[in-house]
């Protein structure tokens, strides 16, 4: 029962089976193939690197670790306060890129423990070695927390830039009597109005209040995706309207090409940079508000720019129907774009299923994670917003004491939820593989 042995006792040494980078395709072997066969090995290494994240975080001290600290706060009734490593054979004290930190807030130092059977990992292979092209580690898209400066910073400017904006677009509605420019104008308004719903959105996240944990116990994260799809709501029923607005001048009698003033132009085309400029920006932070601030953004630069084009053609080439079927097309595409990210959300929100590759990932880290877990009974990994809950089922010895089941169930659970895409993990153990819960199913 001394803690390092309890540990060995319950997890056994690191027994990893696969040696994923002989699979690894490089860059040069990759533009040697043909799209579809590329695209399958493109995937293929995306899993690979993440099959291998998975064997480092194991093979790191953290699982042994955590099972040791059980031990040692249940002697000292104090709070958890991992060490840093533990006493095994050193492989390289450089922590990888996205490498898990532990709960006292330190890296996690990775190494290779040598008891395990050599054929069991490699098969044939150590008797022909051939050599592996160097795989680079997975780095995992940390998102951006909503209370970072960053994510501020970036939706303020974004506010400022669409008032700026609306204000420039009334202008040049009340010159001309484009229904492009006017779907121009409707977008501008709406992106005025749908920042301000990110803005406000991510500040109640931000706020803290002393009754936060009894209304929120998880937190208000969920708040980012329900104002993108207020939002995306908002941009569809809208141009709705546009759309039904050009289908009005085509059916007015009206035949009269619009002609855009140069001052137009330039505000048309004001958009058009200021616009691109917030997308570059945006879609580098990894956050769901700002994401779809980018998506906006890039958006507007395709749809100002064709609100540019069709009335100069229909003007110049004396077609006046281009005006309102330009709108109206422009109005389809937002529709369509808009439409598309509001069923993500919807679908998301209402606890769509993981990828097939997600829940793969994350079977494999269970199935890994410790020798006494005989079995595993299910794996679920559903979508509660931006990332997932994952529910596991696991079959332990019915003789095991109910400390070591919990310390084991609790030391997966924090594992798994050092998983980038993964929020909350929540793990049951059984004695059996038949239960209750299955006969209701």
């Amino acid at each position: 029962m001394a803690p390092e042995m309890r540990s060995q006792r319950l997890i056994g040494n690191s027994n990893p089976r696969y040696r994923w980078e002989q699979y690894w395709k490089t860059e040069e072997e990759l533009k040697a193939m043909k799209k579809p066969i590329r695209k399958y090995y493109e995937r293929n290494n995306e899993l690979i690197q993440q099959y291998t994240f998975i064997d480092k975080l194991l093979d790191s001290s953290l699982p042994h670790d955590l099972i040791q600290e059980y031990h040692n706060a249940a002697i000292s009734a104090s709070l958890p306060n991992i060490p840093e490593t533990i006493t095994e054979e050193a492989a390289s004290p450089q922590p990888m890129p996205g490498t898990p930190i532990s709960p006292n807030g330190k890296p996690l130092t990775f190494y290779i423990l040598t008891s395990y059977a050599p054929f069991e990992k490699y098969g044939n292979d150590l008797e022909n070695p051939s050599p592996t092209p160097p795989m680079p580690d997975w780095e995992p898209e940390e998102e951006a927390d909503s209370n970072s400066r960053i994510v501020s910073v970036a939706i303020f400017i974004n506010l400022v830039a669409n008032t700026v904006l609306l204000v420039l677009k009334i202008i040049v509605t009340l010159m001309t009597s484009s229904v492009s420019v006017l779907a121009s104008m409707v977008d501008a308004a709406l992106d005025f109005l749908s920042t301000a719903i990110v803005f406000i959105t991510t500040r109640i996240i931000s706020r803290k209040s002393a009754h936060d944990k009894e209304k929120y116990p998880v937190g208000r994260r969920r708040l980012e995706p329900i104002g993108v799809l207020v939002f995306s709501v908002i941009m569809v029923t809208a141009f709705v309207q546009v759309a039904l607005e050009g289908l009005g001048r085509l059916t007015s009698g009206r035949k009269e090409a619009v002609q855009l003033s140069p001052s137009a132009i330039a505000i048309m085309s004001s958009t058009v940079v200021i616009k691109g400029l917030c997308w570059l920006w945006c879609k580098a932070i990894k956050n769901s508000s700002v994401q779809a601030l980018a998506q906006d953004a890039m958006t507007d630069v395709v749809f100002n720019v064709f609100s540019i084009i069709f009335p100069l053609i229909g003007y110049y080439a004396d077609i006046w129907f281009l005006d309102p079927v330009g709108g109206i097309l422009l109005s389809g595409y937002v529709i369509l774009n808009w439409s598309f990210t509001c069923s993500f959300h919807i679908s998301q929100l209402t606890g769509a299923a993981a990828s097939a590759d997600q829940r793969n990932v994350l079977l494999y880290l269970t199935m890994r994670f410790a020798k006494t877990i005989k079995h595993i009974q299910g794996l679920t990994a559903y979508h509660a917003g931006d990332k997932l809950n994952v529910e596991v089922d696991v079959v332990l010895d019915e003789n095991m004491s109910l400390r070591d089941s919990h310390d084991l169930g609790e030391s997966l659970q924090y594992v798994l939820e050092s998983v980038p895409y993964v929020d909350r993990a929540f793990v049951h153990a059984d004695y059996a593989r038949y239960n209750s819960s299955e006969r209701q199913h």
